[in-house]
């Protein structure tokens, strides 16, 4: 036979269902009390919250949207290292040079899609050949590596990600940048033509494709997103042959593989993240591009329930966190160069590093949140229904919390503080607002 418990939790996820389909829910349960018998409370660090910010391993970065680049030295951060591989291949089915053909130029071309971090901080890029063949089939993740061999381009540059070009047939609607690779590249394809370029599989599996790099910026420096897929990024042979002067363009396309690889070194951060400690629960960090997540979990919740001696129906549950700006350990966070992300992702954690969705995420996006709010330096998740299972399931259930992470970590570079269980400030102290219901039968 069922107890009341159970009862109680299938007529209220019964309730869930039914308002998710007509409306999106501000507060589950709304309509099974009167407003005036809601009861509020908040659980902070001193109360019910603990945290740890921990890395990431890693994550799949094949196809990702914007191709990063670059090199930045965050004093929280530490420094990163942002590289990617591409494949390229011909715009035509085949490929002839003609008689007496020579290279005068080559030019790899890239557009610009935004950037983080000190744009008047040069960058040195080198450009490779990859080795080994790039497989459709196979995953690629951040942490992947590919053999690569000869350097094509060594090329040193201030990034202009907001500076629209008019060389060649660019007509002033894109930013970009050319990097000049070497001309042996083009007397190589052109001494190899007829093994090399009767098809666009013949030229693939002849040159597999292109890895960029940076030096370690020596600044602050900064992270260049570009867009790969765009029809003004190219590599593009200039040339002459016994008749004329013309070009021949290699692009990138949606059916080729590239993914983006990173690189962190937290140890030369100024001020250094504590990882894995409990203990340590002043401040909380994210950061994109497979850096770190920070684990938020809440002890106490399922006894502060139990302890009540009724049954429990959780009209509303938010989590939110504070973005903290200026002394962050002694340095300075400064928020104007290290803008937050525009997103952030809460999943529920799992003993082994894992994660699952969160049943709230389903009821809608407007309605579990996420978003960072410039006014407020906020971001808040709707976590109800999470909450709601937490107490229902009891003390002695295991429970992880929840993790945060950006969102899009493939291909931004932004991260964000925010106060932790034991802020300074405690204003800025994470905390869990809930909204709640004592049902008595």
């Amino acid at each position: 036979m069922k107890t009341r418990r159970q009862i109680l939790y299938v007529l209220i996820l019964i309730f869930i269902g039914f308002v998710s389909c007509k409306k999106v829910p501000q507060h589950i349960g709304n309509s099974l009390q009167p407003s005036g018998s809601y009861i509020k409370v908040a659980f902070t660090g001193d109360n019910g919250i603990i945290s740890e910010v921990d890395r990431v391993k890693s994550l799949s970065t094949k196809s990702a949207s914007l191709s990063l680049l670059g090199s930045l030295n965050d004093p929280h951060f530490g420094r990163s290292d942002l590289s990617f591989y591409t494949q390229i291949g011909l715009t035509n089915n085949s490929l002839q040079w003609g008689d007496g053909a020579e290279v005068d130029s080559i030019i790899l071309q890239m557009v610009y899609s935004g950037y983080y971090g000190d744009t008047l901080s040069p960058l040195t890029l080198r450009v490779y050949e990859v080795l080994e063949e790039m497989n459709s089939d196979s995953s690629y993740y951040s942490d992947t590596t590919l053999s690569y061999g000869n350097e094509l381009a060594n090329y040193t540059f201030m990034p202009r990600p907001m500076t629209h070009s008019n060389i060649d047939d660019d007509s002033l609607t894109n930013a970009v940048i050319r990097i000049p690779i070497d001309v042996a590249l083009g007397q190589r394809f052109i001494n190899d033509e007829e093994t090399a370029f009767s098809s666009n599989t013949a030229f693939m599996d002849y040159f597999k494709g292109l890895y960029l790099s940076c030096d370690e910026a020596t600044s602050t420096g900064s992270i260049c997103y570009f867009n790969l897929l765009n029809t003004k990024s190219y590599m593009r042979v200039y040339y002459h042959n016994d008749y004329d002067t013309t070009f021949h363009t290699f692009n990138v396309s949606d059916k080729y593989v590239r993914f983006n690889h990173f690189e962190h070194d937290y140890s030369t951060a100024i001020a250094p993240i504590t990882f894995n400690d409990t203990a340590s629960n002043e401040y909380l960090y994210v950061q994109s591009t497979a850096g770190v997540r920070s684990r938020i979990e809440f002890p106490n919740l399922a006894q502060w329930a139990e302890d009540m001696n009724t049954n429990v129906l959780i009209n509303e549950a938010k989590l939110i966190l504070t973005g903290v700006n200026g002394n962050v350990n002694g340095v300075n966070n400064d928020t104007t160069m290290f803008t937050p992300p525009i997103q952030l992702v809460a999943v529920k954690a799992d003993g082994n590093g894992d994660y699952t969705i969160l049943p709230d995420q389903f009821v809608g996006t407007n309605y579990f949140g996420g978003f960072y709010d410039p006014d407020t330096d906020q971001v808040w998740f709707r976590i109800s229904e999470y909450v709601q299972d937490l107490i229902m399931k009891g003390v002695d259930a295991e429970d992880y919390g929840l993790y945060i992470y950006t969102y899009a970590g493939s291909y931004n570079a932004k991260r964000w503080i925010f106060g932790g269980p034991g802020c300074p400030d405690a204003t800025k102290a994470v905390r869990l607002e809930i909204v709640y219901s004592q049902i008595n039968d």
